[in-house]
């Protein structure tokens, strides 16, 4: 159930797929009650739609959490990047506050997106892992403008209703980690 409510294309496929039969039967018997059926067919589809739309699943909302900080490194803004990681995480905030006095963010693109959410845990949490490129000028001018591959493992949990990063991994750690 939760994967059609974070993406609906099996639903969509499905549909369309038993509209062309069912189109196909309509041809070539002619017999009416079939537009009764191709319309249920489509009002299902489109509910489902809907419903996905409406519902946000806790995947979804950690997957917001890694596109909102992918957009505040992009402004470069500072506060933003640090609401989303734990008071407690002093590993990650080091590594933003580093990279933010290092570099300029110019570009942030997320490739490939994985994620775990294990809600039986007291809080809930997350592991996810990213792989992406950044793209970025050096603020002490030793190279114009770079780009880096990013390979990037992240522990969350949900604390008052947010999701917050509260540790991570990263692959080749460009302080030398």
């Amino acid at each position: 159930m939760t994967t059609l409510l974070e993406d609906p294309t099996r639903l969509i496929v499905a549909g369309v797929a038993l509209e062309v039969i069912l189109g196909l039967i309509l041809l070539r018997t002619g017999r009416g009650v079939l537009l009764v059926a191709i319309g249920v067919v489509l009002l299902v589809v489109l509910a489902g739609v809907g419903l996905e739309r409406v519902v946000v699943t806790e995947r979804e909302r950690v997957e917001a959490v890694f596109y909102a900080g992918a957009a505040a490194l992009e402004a470069n803004d500072r506060q933003a990047i640090l609401a989303l990681i734990d008071p407690s995480d002093d590993d990650t905030r080091k590594l933003m506050e580093w990279a933010l006095r290092r570099v300029h963010f110019v570009r942030v693109k997320i490739n490939e997106l994985s994620i775990e959410v294990d809600d039986a845990a007291d809080p809930p949490t997350a592991r996810a892992h990213l792989i992406g490129i950044v793209g970025f000028n050096d603020r002490r001018g030793e190279y114009p403008y770079g780009t880096r591959p990013v390979d990037f493992t992240a522990e969350l949990h949900r604390r008052d209703g947010r999701w917050l990063f509260t540790g991570h991994a990263l692959k080749n750690d460009p302080r030398g980690r």
